[in-house]
């Protein structure tokens, strides 16, 4: 692993600790640097701000288990990640619960939007998007985002197993074709 992708690991664990101890909105990034023995420099270097890291984060634990299943279905990533999400509750809780202006859940909302609109494209061969695809899009990935915010604050007791059932079964088929996804969840 390369020493950039080390440094902001080593950032990233230390905050999923320190997010356990208090509110992230209340965590400055001179006591990270503090507690992981880094110069604020080194963390600038690396992240525009501690909602950066946190993107980062969400990110690399998305991609890894992606990355590391290929031969898994998209169900079984889907599964895959939100068991980290749940492994890592008070972190992910901390995170979606943030409302600043650099906070996880618009990001993660863009990026499951981009992530539909690019299949859609692919799938369809377009350059731009109906009226009806980006809608699909757009309601899918804001369901998908605000569920999952009601699920981490255990408003919604699913496993995560049928947490994935259901964004899956409730896909708009249009997004189902898109990404290739046949059968009943």
């Amino acid at each position: 692993m390369a020493v950039s992708q080390i440094t902001k690991k080593m950032f990233a664990e230390e905050l999923i600790r320190m997010v356990r101890e208090k509110p992230l909105e209340k965590i400055r990034v001179g006591e990270l640097c503090e507690r992981c023995g880094a110069d604020r420099r080194t963390f600038y270097y690396h992240f525009m701000d501690k909602y950066d890291l946190v993107s980062w984060i969400f990110r690399k634990d998305y991609e890894d288990i992606y990355h590391c299943t290929e031969e898994a279905s998209l169900f079984q990533h889907s599964v895959t990640v939100l068991e980290k999400m749940n492994a890592n509750r008070a972190f992910y809780k901390a995170a979606f619960s943030d409302t600043s202006q650099n906070a996880i859940r618009p990001y993660l909302y863009r990026y499951f939007c981009e992530e539909g609109t690019e299949a859609m494209k692919k799938h369809f061969q377009t350059e731009t998007l109906s009226i009806d695809k980006d809608y699909a899009v757009r309601a899918h990935a804001h369901a998908c985002v605000e569920l999952s915010f009601e699920w981490l604050k255990g408003e919604l007791e699913y496993t995560p197993e049928q947490f994935a059932r259901l964004q899956y079964r409730f896909m708009p088929s249009v997004l189902k074709e898109a990404y290739g996804i046949e059968g009943e969840y």
